[in-house]
């Protein structure tokens, strides 16, 4: 009997890593959305039925092992449970460096395995068909995003034209004096963290915030900064090593920093940016 419950657990470490590992193909997704379909969107309610039943069969997984269930750092899903409205949230969770976007538990889980000497997991009927409909609604999900992406007419900046960053006196975030992201109040986690932002550009600072307890990565997605936006002017984000603020960034060295622009010069176009731009769809 001791036998069978050590082979039973030792087989918990790899089919835990199997079901993580899948759930993370989700946010993939979602990060891969860059916003570009709505959270009302009908594949976004596909994406959520499986990701409430993966979290689910994971957390009887780990319920029933001490080894897994006391696992640091923990997974992202013990915080989220659901991915309906919540797909932001866990985003900038899994930004922070501490999390490295799901992979640090993952490389615990991958300690276990090594240790039990068994890395192959041996899934149930049941979890197989989590696994399989995971795989079906994140490969729906993108169909669904390359033909919205695929319906717009996209333009690119030109090589010799820069993304530029301004926060105005009135509040206002805006790229490329077009696209206004947010306007600020005074005294805002957001505002201070600009106003530090600017007196620091170019070079890693420890903002100092008063009165608020978000993460650095939420205060920059609730002023409008998507991934695509962090990427291009705050490269860096980590509680630990500071913030990098850049407010003027070439196009040049943003494709050579293979950031994905697409949605932004669409964005940038569509509001008027006459003069700067290349059309791609030339004859």
């Amino acid at each position: 009997m001791e036998a069978t419950n050590k082979s039973s657990s030792n087989n918990d470490f790899p089919v835990a890593r199997a079901l993580n590992n899948s759930l993370l193909t989700i946010t993939k997704a979602v990060w891969d959305n860059d916003r570009r379909l709505p959270e009302d969107h009908e594949c976004m309610a596909e994406l959520n039925r499986v990701y409430v039943l993966m979290v689910h069969e994971l957390e009887m997984l780990y319920s029933q092992n001490s080894e897994l269930a006391g696992l640091k750092p923990e997974p992202f899903w013990k915080l989220y449970d659901v991915l309906e409205t919540k797909s932001d949230e866990i985003l900038d969770y899994l930004d922070e460096p501490e999390v490295d976007n799901g992979r640090a538990h993952i490389i615990k889980l991958n300690k276990l395995c090594i240790i039990a000497n068994n890395e192959t997991p041996v899934l149930n009927s049941k979890q197989k068909k989590l696994v399989n409909n995971t795989e079906k609604a994140v490969k729906n999900y993108y169909i669904h995003l390359h033909s919205a992406m695929d319906d717009i007419h996209w333009t690119a900046i030109a090589d010799d034209t820069s993304y530029v960053l301004t926060y105005e006196n009135d509040g206002r975030i805006v790229v490329n004096d077009i696209l206004i992201l947010k306007k600020t109040q005074v005294g805002s986690a957001i505002d201070e963290l600009l106003e530090q932002a600017f007196k620091h550009k170019y070079e890693l600072f420890i903002p100092k915030l008063k009165n608020t307890t978000r993460n650095l990565s939420t205060i920059l997605s609730s002023a409008g900064f998507s991934p695509m936006l962090r990427q291009i002017f705050f490269p860096t984000v980590s509680k630990t090593k500071g913030v990098m603020f850049r407010p003027v960034v070439a196009r040049s060295e943003v494709k050579s920093e293979n950031i994905d622009t697409r949605a932004l010069d669409y964005l940038l176009t569509h509001f008027g940016a006459e003069g700067i731009f290349e059309d791609l769809d030339t004859e």
